[in-house]
């Protein structure tokens, strides 16, 4: 399952949030909310997992209880608009502080944080953690929209200059059809 996965979700940061984030794609013209599809939680929990995101105890602690896919996307939508509706910012950074209530965070020796419970809060409780420090570590100034008509993907851009998600995939077609426009024109 995880490696049908990673063949259609897009892996672009060293983030949990991020990643959350992007559990959407508008690619080729399709949009695809990898969340709805049966069992792809779970294979997304995996995969970070094994990209080092997540840990062994803190994904047990997760599926200890049942994950609400509504809830998760319903928060995932609230943290995408932080960063795509700036005017929406400050009320979510104070809402963002009240999910780590629902699931208190516990920390073992090398401070990674384990939620007190599993499920829905507990995974919300981590994302939210990740993106609070995130933000105090300055990191929402970098965080961009792919710059491709078709994609929905969030990255962090490190350089200032990146314009697309991955050059890859987004970059290289949009540097495509604009060569191919402009042979079709001459």
């Amino acid at each position: 399952m995880i490696n049908n996965l990673e063949t259609r979700y897009s892996y672009v940061s060293d983030y949990l949030f991020i990643n959350i984030l992007n559990t959407i794609n508008g690619r080729n013209n399709v949009f695809t909310d990898f969340l709805e599809e049966d069992g792809l939680m779970v294979a997304w929990l995996s995969l970070m997992k094994e990209k080092g995101l997540l840990n062994s105890e803190q994904v047990e602690k997760i599926n200890e209880s049942s994950i609400d896919i509504k809830k998760i996307q319903l928060f995932r939508e609230q943290c995408r608009s932080f960063f795509l509706e700036p005017e929406t910012q400050s009320k979510f950074l104070e809402s963002l502080a009240s999910n780590t209530e629902k699931a208190p965070l516990f920390f073992d020796k090398e401070f990674r944080p384990t939620p007190s419970t599993g499920g829905t809060d507990g995974l919300i409780s981590l994302i939210a953690y990740d993106m609070l420090t995130a933000h105090h570590n300055g990191l929402f100034p970098k965080i961009k929209k792919c710059k491709s008509n078709t994609c929905y993907a969030l990255f962090v851009d490190t350089s200032g200059r990146r314009k697309w998600c991955s050059m890859e995939v987004c970059g290289n077609r949009t540097k495509a059809r604009k060569h191919y426009a402009k042979k079709s024109s001459e």
